[in-house]
């Protein structure tokens, strides 16, 4: 393990491997530790048959406002991988939606590992004003101006109700985003949350409630208010979020061990006093329960009316395509995947692995 951070009960004994030097070990994966998902959740082509050009035009974009012009932000965005990160969450979107959801999802991941994390001079009312209005003064930063660029792309086509429930969304998650970045360095001095407060922030954190919008604008559409307050819609989308959080932190945990940053496998560890291969064997369970669960409740949703109900059928197969290529990309992109963590004989990550139909 990294020197620099301070040895802990749940990391005892773990080592830290660069993944080039994993040929060195004989290592196991326990099937416990597989991510489990139905074939409905899986396109038929797992990534955006334009992902390359989407990428290509994402980094110019971004170029354009200032970011990525130097070395270490160009290495940055290599280690996004944006190709993968549009192309297997927007599997079958058509070109231009999925390039502007591209642009917004990698510019946001980018500011967020810019600024937000590390509570660096940024405001959220700029920021979602800059979204909502589509404007930006000269003397905004190149963030608030690459915003500004994505709202006014999104007013053309999307209604002022669906502008102002995305900028909502955001608020909700910058305004979460402080309270992360106050656990995160509490954990780093040794002060361990409580698992499911951790949990409810990671929910947010993630950045899954604005995406649910994204994806409508993916899909060319946008359902009704009775929809999205609805409580099963409510929870389905609490459902989608934890999972895509719950990926991310089983695609990360070596890199947030090198760090010392929040990862639900730690805390888990930490608070439930669990050697790190039986916490990241319990967070991969409650994973593929929380499938199950976003399954069964489908099936409990009411009928809007038949036009409606094909749209919402459409934005449902389109979630559950986003939750599998995040999850996808989270257990594939340098990003998460430049370390792995080993205990004795196990390597500890998460394989994506398709459930076979009943037969």
């Amino acid at each position: 393990m990294n020197a620099r951070h301070a040895e802990t009960l749940t990391t005892r004994g773990v080592e830290l491997v660069a993944a080039a030097r994993l040929h060195d070990h004989a290592l196991d994966v326990p099937a416990a530790f597989a991510l489990k998902f139905p074939q409905a959740w899986r396109p038929r082509r797992l990534l955006n048959a334009q992902a390359d050009t989407i990428e290509r035009r994402t980094l110019a974009w971004l170029a354009s406002y200032g970011i990525g012009c130097d070395a270490a932000e160009r290495e940055k965005l290599r280690k996004f991988n944006c190709a993968m990160y549009g192309g297997y969450s927007l599997p079958v979107a058509e070109f231009e939606a999925a390039l502007l959801v591209t642009q917004f999802i990698c510019l946001w991941l980018f500011w967020d590992d810019m600024l937000v994390e590390e509570e660096l001079g940024w405001d959220v009312d700029e920021v979602v004003q800059a979204l909502a209005s589509g404007t930006a003064r000269n003397d905004d930063s190149r963030y608030v101006a690459a915003w500004a660029d994505i709202g006014r792309r999104l007013r053309r086509s999307r209604s002022a109700s669906w502008l102002e429930r995305l900028g909502v969304t955001m608020r909700q998650w910058m305004e979460n985003a402080k309270v992360e970045t106050g656990l995160a360095r509490a954990f780093k001095r040794g002060s361990c949350p409580e698992f499911c407060t951790a949990f409810d922030c990671r929910t947010v954190s993630i950045g899954m409630y604005p995406t649910f919008h994204l994806i409508e604008h993916a899909e060319g559409t946008e359902l009704p208010a009775s929809f999205h307050d609805h409580p099963v819609v409510v929870e389905l989308k609490r459902l989608a979020s934890r999972l895509v959080g719950l990926g991310n932190d089983l695609g990360g945990l070596a890199k947030d061990i090198d760090q010392r940053w929040l990862n639900l496998v730690l805390i888990l560890g930490e608070q439930a006093s669990l050697p790190l291969a039986a916490a990241f064997a319990r967070v991969v369970e409650i994973h593929n329960d929380d499938v199950r669960r976003f399954d069964h409740l489908c099936a409990a949703l009411p009928s809007w009316g038949l036009e409606i109900d094909r749209r919402v059928d459409r934005w449902l197969r389109a979630v559950r395509y986003n939750v599998h290529g995040f999850t996808l990309w989270e257990s594939t992109a340098e990003r998460y995947q430049e370390l792995k963590a080993i205990v004795g004989d196990k390597l500890l990550v998460a394989p994506v692995v398709a459930l076979q139909e009943a037969g």
